[in-house]
């Protein structure tokens, strides 16, 4: 469908007056879906300030930012006025240093980290390793600590490193947080599953 002149020029208008805008569902505090999710905490890592637009709350702007960068989804980077891409090109500039790059911010540390992975933690991630052909292992551990474990194939720009004979791939930001860790298998009332300790005593499951 076109782009009517009143959506376009309110678009430009957010465009002049920020260097960089996230258009999202939800916000940088409140992702509403796993893909805003995910570019807003690549961003995260590298700037401190960023621009973002809710484009739930606003069905115009939501339809007419697809129809502006004829990009057909959510969320949208824009820098400088040029669309950058969706979460899947953030995630991968931000894990191949090119989104530090483009904002002008050292290169993240690409040492692997140290991590203590236990026998019970090693056999359990074994047997789900031996159920998903070509997976691997990622760990993601956001600012704020918290962990999430998937498998899924393997990508050039991984960091990865190895503990208890298991290789296990991180994202610049992870591997960071990931120094010194402690990951176990634990059973509790709620259940059976993977559990990572920081060295400050931080755990979580």
């Amino acid at each position: 469908m076109p782009l009517d002149s009143a959506t376009r020029d309110r678009i430009q208008n957010l465009l002049a007056s920020h260097r960089v805008v996230l258009f999202m569902k939800g916000d940088r505090q409140q992702p509403m879906c796993g893909f805003s999710a995910a570019a807003a905490a690549a961003l995260d890592d590298v700037l401190d300030e960023y621009h973002t637009v809710d484009v739930l709350g606003d069905p115009e702007i939501r339809e007419g930012i697809k129809v502006f960068g004829n990009w057909p989804t959510i969320p949208q980077l824009y820098v400088d006025g040029e669309l950058v891409g969706g979460s899947d090109i953030v995630r991968q500039m931000y894990a191949s240093g090119e989104l530090h790059t483009l904002f002008g911010v050292a290169a993240p540390d690409r040492t692997p980290p140290v991590i203590t992975l236990t026998d019970k933690a090693a056999e359990a991630i074994r047997e789900g390793l031996d159920q998903g052909t070509g997976m691997v292992l990622h760990l993601s551990i956001s600012a704020d600590h918290q962990a999430r474990f998937q498998l899924a194939p393997a990508d050039a720009n991984d960091i990865v490193t190895e503990a208890n004979g298991i290789e296990i791939h991180l994202d610049p930001g992870s591997a960071q947080r990931a120094r010194g860790i402690t990951i176990d298998w634990v059973e509790t009332m709620q259940g059976a599953g993977l559990s990572l300790r920081f060295p400050d005593a931080t755990e979580t499951a």
